[in-house]
């Protein structure tokens, strides 16, 4: 094996299958309409990765969707070029519903995916060895974080926010493959239950033996969970605990390794910039470029406040330059989201996209240690992050609430595209601001308050009688 194919298997889990396993193109040597019923289906520790590999795929890539919901994304004069993303951006009723449609089956077709592994792995388990046992142990790791980073991602989409004492209901807890007509847990409830899956996973992933097949035979490992447990207690507003679980995950001194250096390095799944990728079959960036993907055909771009000075380090992978021709003598400067498109442009599309980044336990630590107070701490450790890539440090004036806001603030710089500031607007209570074309003038602004921050429950789950009651604000039927 080749050291850069080495590379791959130790990062990406879906060439892995393919290069450690000899796995044949589809998913299970079964018809298809029986690969969830077959209880032959999943008979070794090879078919089982092979099912697994299903619900990796399955898991969706939103991220652009969500970054037009947030304040990451201006439009440009080329906007209108597609429509369904311009009504996204207008927070119109209509996309929203279409998106809660798309965003709920898609999560839970991953659950769903899950499941089928998981109820078939007691039953095989018996069969095994000690070593394919061991085995088997880490692969129900990969998919208990895989099922409860979808919680996560529905509960933060389709509840209204965790302090929202008014409205309690969760989500839908799943466990089996079958449908279910189900009620809504609450959303105690159900990070609760995200909280006990990441823990079983995480007792999982860190065995001191490591598994026979590959480095690593997953996406996602130790670190990844932690991250995703740092994630929840962020959610819950609960910093200490935050604050304990990111301890092992932020290193010092950082590594420069760290950083996509250039945007190549987007695209060669580097095991120090992603905790966590996915693979892709076409790049969900390609819809904000004109089919010519130049860079002059745009249709988003980075807000002005957030463009990256020349000094930063990420400016070379994270933004891509151009200008924008306001009259005949005046010209602006303007910077698109960088990650990824360098590959479309040259003509190709990226074989995978980060979920979890090595950067993010830095930033929500950060952002921890300022909640709880402890100013110093988390000043220092974001200024180390700023110092490594070169950008300007937060002042000492900073402190307590403003500190934290700062850090937030870095962060929406750090992620923009990836479809985390969604998430900590909703969580902070922050209002959305979106503009007209290159910044002119506001044209909206949604407060915390408004129904359009929590999607609806989509019409094809309504039928389910025991769901309970429509997300607040929304109509009962819906389109």
């Amino acid at each position: 094996m080749s050291p850069l194919l080495h590379r791959s298997v130790v990062r990406f889990p879906f060439i892995a299958l393919v290069s450690l396993l000899g796995l044949s193109a589809c998913s299970l040597d079964i018809p298809v309409e029986n690969e969830l019923t077959d209880p032959m289906a999943i008979s070794s520790v090879q078919t089982a990765y092979e099912a697994l590999s299903t619900a990796y795929t399955s898991y969706p890539k939103m991220e652009l969707e969500l970054s037009l919901l947030s304040d990451e994304l201006v439009p440009t004069y080329r906007a209108s070029q597609n429509p369904q993303l311009a009504q996204l951006y207008a927070y119109t009723d209509y996309a929203l519903q279409s998106l809660a449609k798309d965003l709920w089956g898609s999560y839970y077709e991953t659950v769903k995916d899950v499941n089928a592994v998981l109820v078939r792995l007691p039953d095989l388990r018996s069969h095994l060895s000690e070593v394919d046992q061991l085995q088997l142990d880490y692969l129900a790791g990969e998919a208990k974080a895989l099922k409860a980073l979808s919680y996560l991602q529905l509960l933060q989409l389709f509840a209204t926010p965790y302090t929202d004492t008014a409205h309690p209901a969760g989500i839908i807890l799943k466990d089996r493959v079958e449908r279910e007509e189900l009620p809504r847990s609450s959303k105690s409830e159900t990070v609760k239950a995200i909280e006990r899956l990441l823990q079983e996973a995480l007792t999982a992933l860190e065995v001191k033996t490591r598994p026979h097949y590959g480095a690593a035979p997953g996406f996602i490992n130790a670190a990844t969970v932690r991250t995703l447990l740092a994630r929840l207690y962020l959610y819950t507003g609960e910093w200490a605990k935050v604050e304990a679980i990111t301890r092992s995950l932020v290193r010092q001194p950082l590594s420069p390794a760290i950083i996509p250096a250039t945007p190549q390095a987007w695209t060669q799944g580097a095991s120090l910039v992603a905790l966590f990728a996915t693979a892709v079959t076409e790049s969900y960036y390609n819809a904000i470029y004109a089919p010519v993907r130049g860079l002059g055909y745009a249709t988003y771009q980075l807000p002005r406040s957030r463009h990256f000075a020349e000094t930063d380090q990420r400016h070379r992978s994270y933004a891509l330059d151009s200008t924008l021709q306001v009259d005949a003598t005046t010209t602006l400067p303007l910077q698109v989201v960088g990650k990824y498109p360098a590959l479309i442009f040259s003509g190709g599309l990226p074989a995978f996209t980060c979920v979890v980044r090595t950067t993010e336990p830095l930033f929500l630590r950060a952002e921890a240690l300022a909640r709880m107070g402890q100013d110093k701490a988390a000043r220092d450790l974001i200024n180390t992050y700023l110092r490594l890539v070169g950008a300007d440090e937060l002042p000492a004036t900073l402190t307590e609430a403003t500190l934290a806001d700062a850090i937030i603030e870095e962060k929406a710089r750090e992620f923009a595209g990836e479809g985390l500031r969604f998430f900590d607007l909703k969580r902070l209570g922050l209002p959305v601001v979106h503009y007209t074309p290159n910044e002119e003038r506001v044209a909206l602004t949604l407060p915390a308050e408004s129904y359009r921050r929590t999607l609806p429950i989509p019409a094809t789950e309504r039928v389910n009688r025991s769901i309970g009651a429509q997300n607040p604000g929304w109509p009962e039927l819906l389109h």
